[in-house]
């Protein structure tokens, strides 16, 4: 009971004050890193770090299947469940090259990491503005076709529960206006880590499951409703509650 309830508010005395320190520092670290390099590379070793620093802190051990799947060099767009923060550090972490994050426009007012978002490069998204959304998603389709992956998530919000929200039709846009590979990513235990909510971290394990890419030549003639629906039955059928 005391290992299970007590301990976690222990640790967050230390670990959460931690991890503030650790993202504002390496955040600033990022900011002043892009006045001399415009390609981002700087910066993306910046978040890598970040992230693997708290994956270290927090003692979350991830496993990682799938990689052989990818291509270095090559642009393609994840799609993947979101449940916890531990999802973003997990690609930051795992994932060997280049690639951006779409990001509620919000995010980017956050002091620190909003900056470090803002001069990386990452691509602010306000569903509010259909016009602005149109332009993000065409910035996103240039870097991929540099050869810079990117990001999305399609739930738009995350569940209590763990479970997987139906995807927003919406966020698939962005592949098909960029023709490029999709890559469906299923990753598992991350609301057990960090529920939502919570400043209380539990350290264990998590996967993440990087499923083979489908490609623009596959699901050019599909529907928008039809490929959102593939992709979501792709996540989901690797998906548990635990690792």
């Amino acid at each position: 009971m005391f290992k299970k309830e007590i301990l976690p508010r222990i640790n967050a005395l230390w670990r959460d004050p931690l991890l503030i320190f650790l993202t504002g520092f390496m955040s600033l670290i990022s900011v002043s890193f892009s006045v001399f390099d415009g390609s981002g590379k700087w910066q993306d070793r910046c978040a890598r770090t970040w992230s693997r620093l708290a994956f270290w802190i927090t003692r979350v051990k991830l496993t990682a299947h799938g990689l052989e799947h990818l291509e270095p060099g090559k642009g393609y767009v994840f799609v993947s469940n979101h449940i916890s923060i531990f999802d973003i550090w997990s690609f930051l972490a795992y994932i060997p090259f280049q690639f951006r994050f779409v990001a509620k426009v919000s995010l980017f007012r956050i002091p620190f990491l909003g900056w470090h978002m803002k001069r990386a490069g990452y691509i602010p998204v306000d569903n509010r503005n259909p016009r602005k959304v149109l332009r993000s998603y065409e910035k996103a389709a240039e870097k991929i076709r540099k050869g810079v992956s990117i990001i999305i998530y399609p739930e738009g919000g995350r569940t209590d529960d763990g479970n997987i929200a139906e995807f927003k039709r919406g966020a698939f846009m962005l592949p098909s206006h960029a023709k490029a590979p999709i890559v469906p990513v299923t990753i598992i235990g991350s609301h057990l880590r960090l529920k939502r909510g919570s400043i209380l971290i539990h350290p264990g394990p998590m996967e993440m499951i990087i499923h083979e890419a489908i490609q623009w030549e596959t699901y050019r003639h599909w529907s928008r409703e039809e490929l959102t629906y593939k992709i979501r039955e792709i996540i989901i059928s690797a998906y548990r509650l635990e690792p």
